[in-house]
């Protein structure tokens, strides 16, 4: 079918923010009317190989005019993502002010400002030519995302050349994380950084309810996805699953709270029964037998794996007492240093600022790969107790 101008339409989909639970952005999909009268998408047509580089950006430009007249007929101030590929600038990597986006959003009077200017490049091949055309966008108020955060080129290089405002993470790890904790892990993992940097995520392609919740889960402000809103012809009126995304918010921080509180629980409980144990063996570990101390006090305790003792430059200098089969058992791990493990680097800040106890973030054990927590006890300025603990109940975490 032949593109023309009245044959080509822009649809719009809805972004939603976590912090408002109202739309956030709409981002421009390209669509087209067949003969039929039907509504498709021109996905296809920009991903085929056979689609010429000067067709690609004769459609594009179309779409995106038509978007920026309906977004000023229609009055929105909502922010607004349109698609860029790195290979379009390259005719005006000398003159970028000569760039239509702009100039049309200003003839149109439309505010640069709410444009996110979306980076879409599979394979990245950018260079310093298209600094001047990223920071052009940048100087006029736009922000900048990087599409699909993850996909085959290097990530800390597109990161660090386009220093994006917003990433968008990639489809396929959202919805493999569903049946793959390997997946859900690298999402929170994403988050952390993004935040770290100071750059938002926005999880895209979000089909499920499990999908939001994970999404969730892993922090971040933005979402987008079929489950939440389909593409639409109109930003008036947009038809937004608003109940659903506002009550797996609830659930998920809901899940949470109670973690916390569990968690909370569980190190009162643990508190309790260390601080009975060691009123009934007053400086067990002073003594100079400590297994026997250890392995009765690892009997009284049956919610662990394990414990075991530290001092505080990370250095273990008792054995592992560890449950098996229904009873307590050791094994020699005297001498092994901790501290550049993050559950011993969370105990020592808790203690710097006053905490006599405490328990870490989960995390994946090396061998078992079993979600473990790890609780700490201070018996000493140089003396710290260490219990290895899987039984936390939550979902996806």
């Amino acid at each position: 079918m032949e593109f023309l101008t009245n044959n080509i339409t822009p649809y719009f989909q809805p972004i939603i923010c976590a912090a408002t639970n109202k739309i956030f952005s709409y981002e421009i999909l390209g669509r087209f009317i067949d003969c039929g009268g039907t509504v498709r998408s021109l996905g296809s047509f920009f991903s085929d190989e056979n689609t010429t580089h000067e067709e690609a950006l004769r459609v594009d430009r179309i779409v995106r005019r038509k978007a920026l007249e309906k977004y000023a007929l229609e009055k929105r101030t909502e922010y607004l993502f349109i698609n860029i590929r790195l290979a379009w600038l390259d005719d005006y990597v000398d003159k970028p002010e000569e760039m239509p986006t702009i100039k049309w959003a200003r003839e149109l009077g439309i505010d640069p400002g709410r444009i996110v200017i979306e980076i879409t490049e599979e394979e990245f091949n950018a260079d310093d030519r298209h600094i001047n055309i990223i920071s052009y966008y940048k100087n006029e108020g736009c922000l900048i995302a990087l599409d699909d955060y993850g996909k085959n080129a290097s990530n800390i290089e597109r990161l660090a050349f386009l220093k994006p405002d917003i990433i968008k993470i990639n489809i396929d790890y959202i919805h493999k994380s569903e049946n793959s904790y390997h997946y859900r892990e690298y999402l929170k993992s994403l988050a952390s950084f993004a935040e770290a940097v100071g750059i938002e995520i926005l999880y895209e392609g979000i089909e499920t309810q499990k999908q939001l919740e994970i999404c969730m889960s892993s922090r971040g402000r933005l979402y987008q996805g079929f489950l939440i809103a389909y593409p639409q012809a109109s930003m008036n009126n947009a038809i937004v699953n608003s109940n659903l995304f506002i009550s797996a918010a609830y659930d998920t921080h809901n899940k949470q709270y109670k973690t916390f509180e569990y968690t909370d629980l569980l190190k009162n409980y643990l508190d309790s029964k260390i601080k009975f144990f060691l009123a009934e063996n007053p400086c067990f570990f002073e003594k100079e037998n400590i297994d026997s101390g250890l392995y009765e006090l690892c009997c009284e305790l049956p919610e662990v794996m394990r414990i075991y003792l530290c001092n505080r430059q990370g250095e273990q200098i008792s054995r592992n007492f560890e449950w098996n089969s229904g009873e307590v058992k050791y094994q020699g791990y005297p001498g092994n240093n901790w501290a550049w493990r993050g559950f011993f680097q969370e105990a020592m800040e808790l203690i710097i600022s006053g905490r006599k106890s405490g328990l870490s973030s989960g995390y994946r054990d090396f061998s078992t790969k079993e979600r473990i927590f790890t609780f700490f006890y201070e018996l000493t300025d140089n003396l710290y107790l260490f219990a290895d603990i899987k039984r936390i109940p939550i979902v996806l975490i």
